[in-house]
């Protein structure tokens, strides 16, 4: 990296701010809110269908409004997963284990500006490190293999045996139910057909959106029918709701600990190919609950907001850094960035890094202000969106209904999804009616893929002898951090 970072991020920042630069991101940002309210529509979607719009256009109004679309889509997400219980996005998915709850405790105003002012903060640390790092990622990245990837999926699925309330048989049953399911399609390797019943459907195994649509927002309405409860909070009118704007955006400040720690995990995940913004929340919520020794989380503590909000937009900064540096996409968005960014001529690599920072700090920039124009729409409209919680549940019961269905219809156009989202919604009524834990089902699903894969590739590696599975300083590295973070837990909860 040349010494002339700093110009060039002032560069960047003055290219973004400039008129009528600034209007791309800010449409960008506003495209990126919308459609992370409609469940099943993702940013990458958004992105891809963005793609022939921008065919003509000056390659620096591309990145400006590309970057804005990265980090509009990460907090509105969670508005829904908190108030109805539906993840907007996938990594939400973390997000409502305990801000829905609060919503029910009528909590919701402080969660909402938890989960906003962790959505900023957890940019901005994201963007940091994005600066910070990149002549030393440049270098890191291409060191990455299977066993670290292998070792990381093992870390967040020994975290399920943290998050587990109750009996822990249950929970490690549900965690074995959902590795099940992810083993549904394709086999990794082979190709070969494993419980697909014959269908072409199932070879590409269950999609995460339609089941988390189904385990959490249309088993909650299956749930809200059969309680009869009058509202989500149990609260008839807005005064008699508690908490506030304020009180959730000291949480974070109170959490600092806990914020930057996540952070950091979403920082690191980011920046890994293949992971993203589900595994990095789920990490961070299942790191959250390893250091939760009051046993609160998963029933409405503002931590379980704080942890998968920081991480899930700490990953956004993180994310960028293998696509610049070295054309890899860490995620979905990035994928499609890239492909953006070839349509238009522009090569990520040193080239982009060095001769065309400028540009890059222009992406950045736009990415950072993106975050934050979400995060105080959000607490702005903190208060009206909290009445949601006292409307009653038989006007709301519909929409939701409604909403997850269409949400499920609309992610592939596919009604094999609806019928999919149906069925995992009877599933996870039937797993809170009887204390089954639907986190670590859902973590283990999304964890399954990615544990059997690098597993299989790190066997072959070390069979054929191309590697040395106990001589890699990463392994060792993350095989200690594995050990002083779960093995305490686990022997905590070991029956005396």
């Amino acid at each position: 990296m040349t010494p002339s970072i700093l110009p060039a991020a002032w560069q960047g920042l003055t290219l973004v701010f400039s008129w009528p630069n600034i209007l791309y991101p800010v449409a960008g940002t506003l495209a990126a809110m919308v459609v992370a309210l409609m469940p099943g529509l993702s940013g990458a979607a958004l992105m891809a269908l963005a793609i022939p719009l921008t065919f003509g256009w000056d390659p620096l109004h591309v990145m400006l409004l590309y970057g804005a679309f990265l980090g509009g889509a990460t907090f509105m997400g969670s508005v829904t997963a908190i108030l109805l219980n539906i993840p907007g996005t996938a990594p939400n998915a973390a997000t409502l284990i305990d801000g829905y709850p609060m919503a029910r405790q009528g909590l919701a105003r402080t969660a909402l500006a938890a989960s906003a002012t962790a959505s900023a903060l957890g940019s901005t640390f994201g963007v940091i490190v994005l600066i910070a790092l990149v002549p030393v990622v440049i270098r890191i990245l291409p060191t990455i293999a299977p066993p670290e990837y292998l070792l990381l999926a093992l870390w967040g699925l020994l975290a399920i045996g943290t998050i587990v309330r109750g009996s822990v048989a249950k929970g490690l049953a549900a965690a074995g139910l959902g590795l099940m399911v992810s083993f549904i399609g394709l086999d990794l390797r082979t190709a070969a057909p494993r419980f697909t019943l014959g269908t072409l459907y199932l070879q590409d195994g269950f999609d995460l959106v339609p089941v988390f649509l189904g385990i959490f927002a249309l088993a909650e309405v299956l749930d809200l029918s059969a309680s009869r409860r009058a509202t989500i909070s149990g609260r008839t009118r807005v005064d008699e709701l508690g908490g506030s704007a304020i009180d959730g955006i000291a949480a974070v400040f109170r959490n600092s600990g806990l914020f930057l720690k996540s952070s950091v995990i979403g920082s690191v995940v980011g920046m890994i190919p293949g992971l993203g913004g589900t595994v990095a929340a789920f990490i961070a919520y299942g790191e959250a609950a390893r250091t939760d020794r009051a046993g609160t989380l998963g029933t409405g503590d503002i931590r379980g907001v704080i942890a998968p909000e920081a991480a899930n937009d700490a990953k956004d900064g993180g994310s960028l850094l293998p696509t610049l540096a070295l054309g890899i996409p860490a995620s979905a968005g990035t994928a499609v960035l890239l492909g953006v960014m070839a349509l238009h001529g522009i090569r990520p690599g040193r080239e982009l890094l060095e001769e065309g920072l400028p540009l890059t700090f222009a992406l950045i920039w736009a990415l950072f202000l993106s975050n934050w124009l979400t995060s105080v729409a959000g607490l702005s409209v903190v208060r009206p969106l909290s009445r949601l919680t006292v409307v009653r549940t038989g006007r709301l019961i519909p929409p939701i209904m409604i909403l997850a269905t269409l949400g499920a219809l609309a992610f592939r156009g596919r009604t094999e999804d609806v019928w999919v989202a149906m069925l995992f919604g009877v599933l996870g009524y039937l797993m809170k009616k009887h204390d089954w834990s639907r986190v670590a089902f859902v973590m283990a699903l999304v964890l399954g893929p990615l544990f059997e894969l690098n597993l299989q590739l790190t066997l072959d590696l070390v069979r054929l002898d191309r590697i040395d599975f106990w001589a890699r300083p990463s392994v060792l590295a993350l095989l200690a951090l594995i050990a002083l973070t779960t093995i305490p837990t686990w022997v905590r909860r070991r029956p005396s």
